[in-house]
Formats: C-alpha cells, sequence, structure tokens
C-alpha cells in the first residue's frame, strides 16, 4: 500500500490488474501455448531453403565488341545494375525449364512461387533461393534454375549473334586489304563473338552452387514456443486490463482506499466453500482465525454511553457481497464471549438469515405491524447458533405495499431489541444507507462501506453510493476488509 500524498508508480495499476486476474492471465498464456505447441506438431510444414549465387560483370559502357547483343552494360550505379540483372534472371523461359527438369510435379508457376531472385546486399552477386518441404530439392531447385538461366542467356545470344556475325564477316570481305587497321578490328570482334556463339553470357556466372541445407529455415521450435509465451502473457495481460477497466468489483485494499478513505481495522478471511456448505448442517463454527478477525473488530468499536445495547448495522453495495453472512460472524462471535445478542434480519428485499440458519417458521412481514408487538415473542433459537436470539423474516408475494409502514415501525423494533440485549446486529437490504431510509434511528453512520463482516467478493461501489457518501461524509472511520486476496466489502453501520 501506498502511504496517503505518495504517487502510485506508473504500472501500478496494470500490475494490479493483472493480480486481480492472475488466472485469465496464466489461462491465456497457456492457451496460446499449446495452440503453438500443435501448430508445431501438425500444422506447421517444415520449409528448406538453399541460396546458389550468380556474378554480375557488366560490360562497360564504351564496349564495342559485342555491341548489337543484348548484355548487361555497366549503368554508373551498381544498384541498379545489379537490379537490372534480377529482372533479366527472372525469366518466364526459365521457370519453364526448370519445371520440366524437376518433373511432373512442377510447372512454370510453381517455379516461380518457390524461386526468389534478390541482390546481396550492396554486392554485384545476386542471390537465387529455392524454398521447398525437402533439403535436396530445395537445393536441386536453386541448382537448376540458375543452370536453366544461363542456357536461357546462352541460347538467347546464339540467335542473335549469327546475323551479326555475318554482317562482319561481308564488311571484312568488302574492304579487303584497302585498310588493315579495320580489318585486324573486325577480325578480333569476330573471333570473341564466335566465342560467345559457343559459349556463354560473359556479363553473368555462377560464383557460389547450393548446397544442401542441415536445418529448415524459420524460427526454430524453442524460439516459437518463447515467443507464444510471451505473446500469451501479453495478449492476457491486455485482457486482465481490459476486464479491469470493465469491471466495478473492488479488488484490493487500495482501490477501496481510493474510493472511500477510511482506515482497515481487520481483515477477515474468505471461509472456504467445503466450509461454507456444511453450515446448512451443523453448528455454526467460526474457524479460529475468523472468530479472532470478528474480535479484532469489535475491540475497536466502543460502546456509547447511554441506555440500551449497541447496534451494528451490517450493509453493502449490492446483494451477493457477504453482507448476511458478515452479520452472522458478528453476532456469533459476540455470543461466544457470554454476550446477549439478537440478530434481526431486516433486508426486507432478500431475507437469507433464516435460510442460512435453518431457522424454522420465519416471521412474516405483517406480524411486524401488529401494534401489540411483543418482538421477543418473534425471536427465535437456531439449532445451528442457540446462543444467538434471531429474528428471522420471510418475504412473501404481495408484500411490497407493507415496506413503507414497516420502514416507519423499525425504529422502534431496533429499539425494543436494545433495552433487552447487549449488542443489537442487524442485517440491512443493499443501498439503503442514509437520512430516511430504513433502520436510519436519528444516529450517523460511522462508515457506508459496502460489505457484510469484511470484503468477500466485494463489488465496487454504484454510482449511486458513491454521490450518497459524498451527501453524507462520514464521521470517524470504521472499515474491515475480508479476504487476504482483497475482494472487498465490508460492514459497520450506526454504533448505539
Amino acid at each position: 500500500m501506498h502511504p496517503a500524498g505518495s504517487a502510485e508508480p506508473a504500472l501500478g495499476p496494470y500490475l494490479r490488474a493483472i493480480r486481480a486476474h492472475k488466472v485469465l492471465v496464466g489461462v491465456t498464456t497457456a492457451g496460446i501455448f499449446v495452440l503453438a505447441l500443435l501448430w508445431l506438431a501438425v500444422l506447421r510444414t517444415p520449409s528448406y531453403e538453399a541460396t546458389a549465387n550468380l556474378l554480375v560483370t557488366p560490360l562497360p559502357q564504351d564496349d564495342t565488341t559485342y555491341r548489337g547483343l543484348q548484355l548487361l552494360r555497366d549503368s554508373g550505379d551498381p544498384t541498379r545494375t545489379v537490379q537490372t540483372a534480377a529482372s533479366v534472371v527472372k525469366s518466364n523461359e526459365a521457370a519453364r525449364r526448370t519445371a520440366q527438369v524437376l518433373g511432373s510435379d512442377w510447372d512454370a508457376q510453381r517455379v516461380r512461387d518457390s524461386v526468389t531472385i534478390e541482390p546481396e546486399g550492396e554486392s554485384n552477386i545476386l542471390a537465387i533461393t529455392g524454398t521447398a518441404d525437402d533439403a535436396a530439392l530445395s537445393a536441386k531447385l536453386a541448382n537448376t534454375y540458375t543452370r536453366q538461366t544461363l542456357a536461357v542467356r546462352r541460347d538467347a545470344l546464339q540467335r542473335d549473334v549469327g546475323p551479326l556475325l555475318d554482317q562482319l564477316r561481308a564488311r571484312q570481305k568488302a574492304i579487303g586489304t584497302s585498310d588493315s587497321v579495320t580489318a585486324a578490328e573486325l577480325e578480333d570482334r569476330i573471333n570473341q563473338l564466335t566465342t560467345v556463339r559457343t559459349g556463354k553470357d560473359p556479363t553473368l556466372s555462377v560464383s557460389e552452387v547450393a548446397e544442401v541445407p542441415d536445418s529448415p529455415s524459420g524460427a526454430s521450435p524453442l524460439v516459437i514456443l518463447v515467443l507464444a509465451l510471451l505473446a500469451g502473457a501479453a495478449l492476457g495481460s491486455a485482457a486482465a486490463v481490459v476486464v479491469e477497466v470493465l469491471d466495478r468489483r473492488i479488488r484490493d485494499e487500495e482501490e477501496a482506499l481510493s474510493i472511500l478513505p477510511l482506515p482497515i481495522l481487520a481483515r477477515v478471511p474468505l471461509l472456504r466453500r467445503n466450509l461454507a456448505r456444511r453450515r446448512a448442517s451443523e453448528a455454526w463454527s467460526l474457524p479460529p482465525v475468523v472468530r479472532e478477525a470478528c474480535r479484532t473488530l469489535l475491540l475497536q468499536l466502543p460502546r456509547r454511553p447511554g441506555n440500551g445495547g449497541r447496534t451494528l448495522m451490517v450493509t453493502s453495495a449490492s446483494t451477493g457481497d457477504g453482507k448476511t453472512t458478515s452479520a452472522i460472524n458478528i453476532a456469533a462471535t459476540l455470543a461466544g464471549s457470554g454476550e446477549r445478542v439478537v440478530l434481526l434480519d431486516l433486508d426486507l428485499r432478500k431475507a437469507d438469515v433464516a435460510s442460512q440458519l435453518s431457522v424454522d417458521e420465519p416471521v412474516h412481514l405483517s406480524e411486524l405491524l401488529s401494534p401489540d408487538l411483543d418482538l421477543f415473542s418473534l425471536l427465535r433459537t437456531p439449532v445451528s447458533l442457540p446462543s444467538v436470539s434471531v429474528l428471522a423474516t420471510e418475504l412473501q408475494q404481495g408484500d411490497a405495499i407493507l415496506l413503507d409502514p414497516l420502514y416507519e415501525r423499525l425504529p422502534h423494533l431496533v429499539a425494543e431489541a436494545r433495552a433487552n440485549a447487549d449488542h443489537v446486529i442487524i442485517d440491512t437490504p443493499a443501498r439503503q444507507l442514509g437520512p430516511g431510509g430504513p433502520l436510519h434511528d436519528g444516529q450517523p453512520p460511522r462508515a457506508h462501506r459496502p460489505g457484510g463482516g469484511g470484503l468477500p467478493r466485494g463489488r465496487r461501489h454504484p454510482r449511486p453510493h458513491e454521490q450518497l457518501l459524498r451527501v453524507r461524509p462520514p464521521p470517524p472511520p470504521r472499515a474491515v476488509r475480508r479476504g487476504a486476496r482483497a475482494r472487498a466489502n465490508l460492514a459497520h453501520a450506526p454504533l448505539t
């Protein structure tokens, strides 16, 4: 917890969201990891890459020997020259011939899709890379395409050199011996073109053949699994933050104090589910740690001077917060100290005390409106908690019309209970706090904190409740936090 007035670290809200939804983060991370495993084991096809290199040797711009032939010439920009060579090498005819060599399973389109031709950085090297699902096949593909590219260039030169040689020989014959210098130049050019006609493209040559790769290309399985874990954790964390933004529940102590800055007086741990299920059939038995937390709370709530027992009202921001459970816990703790305790179930919207304590013959609301009402004749002693007197109410269809007159009657019921008990614990409806609300006996509430006896599965304060708190600021704070994981909601109420 950060001291009052200190700034929370920038990552504080995000870390709190991840802690609050660690199950979501864990499940998401595990799910992405399992998907990565399945992809590696079932769906991923290994891909191998092998690369052969072509050396590009462009002709000078002032070369006259090969004038008239479609050969690569130096453009003055090496990068542009190599890019021009790459466009020349990307030949449909070379792809067709490569497919013929590789077999019937191949066609020109498949070869073009499986071969990439790219310059090697700023050098005059062209990298011809073949990709296949077999290591040997990828090397064969790259080497075959390279050879067929040179063969296509050789055939094209042979077609172009023939007519050019015929023209040069005709000129040589016409000159005869009259111009020995020109005749010598023509003779030298004819000899070089004859070499090209029976040889290869002088601007392209193989500098390195492709070798069979040892391992598939791309990231290794270990790297993929690590990336899957990181991606899963990131996705799960993002989902946790989104859920935290959309969720209105109080998740930890800091968040509760940011809504209503009251000191935490006690921490009541959550009961295990199996213990909660046994409460309906067995005597009400609180674990020592719960009983001690309730004692700690009660010791910090001093009795006010005056006649009558002390009154503790338990309420919450909404139903399902553990309000009734907390009221019973406090009543059981007080009764265990030999105090006379009366537990009033005045939650006129959702009366649960009777069901939780297995009270027979709960009181109908109409009985509470009788002018000759004797409160103690309506109290019951539950078998599961014989040391506590309980007013267990029961709601029936049509009771809504009784609420208004019953609200006016409630202060008299509370006064009668206080006159004959050391402590009166009142289980009230959720969201029913403040002047004019039920159970208001003229005493200012100590703190309108949600929940019952602690912070179990707490929900964040709905906006109307926050407005109520602003309208009636609480005097000296009283609050309890329930649950080691800070799922919060607590009780308190008028102390009289």
